[in-house]
C-alpha cells in the first residue's frame, strides 16, 4: 500500500487507544517515510466529511449601547 501524502509504504501496525477507560488495542496503518498513521475514523471521516458549520452573525451589536457617528457636512463651511 502506498501513502497519499508521500507515496511511501505504509505498514499495518497495532496500536494502544489513548483513552486509559477502555484500554483497547486497535489496527491502523502507517508510513514508513513520513509517519502519516490512519485508521478506520479517518477513513470514515474521508468518505463522508462533516457538514460545514453555520456561521454567526459577522458583527454583533451590544446591547444598550449606541453608536452615533457623526456627520459628515454636506454643504462649505459658513
Amino acid at each position: 500500500m502506498l501513502c497519499q501524502r508521500c507515496r511511501g509504504l505504509l505498514v499495518r501496525e497495532v496500536f494502544d487507544d489513548l483513552r486509559w477507560e477502555t484500554s483497547r488495542l486497535y489496527r491502523a496503518t502507517r508510513c514508513i517515510n513520513c509517519g502519516y498513521i490512519e485508521d478506520s475514523v479517518v477513513r470514515a471521516n474521508r468518505l463522508h466529511p462533516p457538514a460545514p458549520k453555520r456561521s454567526g452573525p459577522h458583527a454583533r451589536a451590544r446591547k444598550g449601547i449606541v453608536f452615533v457617528r457623526p456627520q459628515a457636512q454636506k454643504y462649505g463651511s459658513m
